[in-house]
């Protein structure tokens, strides 16, 4: 059996040879009719930061407008190759449920160049992050032996306030308080993008 290492590459080549020799036959037709399907790297770029707006805006369905969506398209992970646009569409909108699940979205491109610029493929590698913020629950402090109150860190300033009097009404009651952090999710991808009448889009997505 493979070693699961050289299993995820071997899928990813796989799937570019097979784009490659499509984008081939593709060109050739092109040759003999107008070619719609011209673009720059410049408009990668550009369905790349609409793919950023969209997401951190919590739509999805926007994100996804940057895929082919027909059965070209390819999504590999370690874990699978999703061969729809529309299960690709599922599985995100499953693992992302909320806006807030969602969290804020950015691309660090390390290269964007040309595979084959008379078959209009190009390809992007870089690195992706989203930065979440988790909403968590603490208990208030009671007041110690000498009377003042201990706040649980980083508690909400609305609860954690103080009334017209002076003085915190849940303070010692041992009240929930809710607090926020950061978390981080991050990866690598390659992206490959062939030329469509609408522009270029994603056909191939490996993300790890």
């Amino acid at each position: 059996m493979l070693n699961s290492k050289y299993i995820f590459p071997s899928l990813c080549f796989a799937a570019l040879m097979w784009l490659v020799s499509c984008g081939k036959i593709q060109s050739e037709s092109q040759k003999k009719g107008s070619d719609s399907s011209t673009y720059t790297l410049d408009d990668v770029k550009s369905v790349l930061q609409s793919q950023i707006r969209c997401w951190s805006n919590g739509d999805i369905d926007g994100f996804m407008d940057g895929y082919i969506r027909d059965s070209s398209v390819r999504f590999v992970t370690s874990k699978k190759v999703k061969s729809s646009w529309s299960q690709i569409l599922s599985d995100y909108k499953k693992g992302y449920p909320t806006k807030e699940a969602m969290g804020n979205l950015d691309f660090l491109l390390d290269e964007v160049r040309w595979l084959d610029s008379a078959a209009g493929l190009s390809q992007v590698i870089g690195r992706w992050q989203v930065i979440q913020e988790v909403v968590a629950a603490q208990m208030d402090r009671s007041s110690d032996n000498s009377g003042s109150t201990k706040h649980a860190s980083g508690s909400n300033n609305a609860v954690g306030s103080k009334n017209s009097m002076g003085t915190n009404p849940i303070q010692g009651h041992g009240l929930d308080l809710k607090t926020t952090r950061k978390d981080t999710l991050s990866g690598r991808f390659s992206l490959i993008f062939r030329g469509t009448p609408k522009g270029p889009k994603i056909a191939i997505d490996c993300t790890w």
